[in-house]
This record gives C-alpha cells, structure tokens and sequence, in this order.
C-alpha cells in the first residue's frame, strides 16, 4: 500500500514540474523534487524495517 502513495507522490511531482513554464523550471526545482522523492523513500524503507523488526520478535 505504500508504494502506492510513493507513485501518486512521484506522479503529481513530475505533473506540477511538467506543468511549470520552462523559465520556471531552474535546477534547483529539480533538486527539491529528488530531495521530497527521496525523503519519502528513506520513510518507507523505515516503516517497513520497523515493521519487519517487531513482526520478528
């Protein structure tokens, strides 16, 4: 279920980058979306290793 919301988050990312006039669309916009895609990912991989640990016990 959670790689579900990691598509729509990737999904309206690149259709707001997309969608942003081309003089708009800087380097450092493009930073912060790997930035957010990444955070989001570091997130996923936490909650399923938590969820690993305590299934385990």
């Amino acid at each position: 279920m959670d790689s579900v919301f990691l598509l729509i988050d990737i999904l309206i990312l690149g259709i707001i980058l997309l969608l942003m006039p081309k003089e708009g669309l800087t380097l450092k916009k493009i930073t912060k979306f790997f930035k957010i895609l990444k955070r989001r990912i570091d997130i996923l991989n936490a909650e399923a290793e938590l969820k690993f640990i305590l299934e385990n016990k």
